[in-house]
C-alpha cells in the first residue's frame, strides 16, 4: 500500500467516525427530546387526575348536600302528614262523641 492509498483510507475512516458521532448525537438528541415530551405528557396527566379528584369530591360533597336535604324534606313530611292525620283522628272522635 503506497502513501498515498494510505493516506486515502484514514480520511475514509475519518469520515465514517465523523459520520457515527454525527448519528450518535442525533440520536442522543431524539432521545433527550423523547423525555422532555415524556414528561410533560406524564405532568398533564397528573393534571388532568388532580382536577377529576377535585371534580368527584366537589360533587360527592354536593350529592351529600342533596341527599340531607331530601331526608330532612322526607321527615318533615312524614311529619307533618302524621301530624294530620292525628288532627282528623282527632276531629272524628270529638265528632262521635258530639264534642263539636
Amino acid at each position: 500500500m503506497n502513501t498515498e492509498q494510505e493516506n486515502q483510507l484514514f480520511k475514509s475512516l475519518g469520515s465514517i467516525e465523523s459520520t457515527q458521532e454525527a448519528i450518535l448525537k442525533s440520536i442522543v438528541d431524539i432521545k433527550t427530546d423523547i423525555h422532555k415530551s415524556l414528561e410533560t405528557v406524564n405532568s398533564r396527566i397528573d393534571k388532568v387526575e388532580m382536577r377529576v379528584k377535585d371534580v368527584e369530591t366537589k360533587t360527592d360533597a354536593r350529592l351529600e348536600k342533596v341527599e340531607t336535604k331530601v331526608t330532612n324534606t322526607r321527615i318533615k313530611l312524614a311529619a307533618s302528614g302524621g301530624a294530620g292525620g292525628l288532627l282528623v283522628l282527632l276531629l272524628a272522635e270529638l265528632l262521635k262523641t258530639g264534642g263539636i
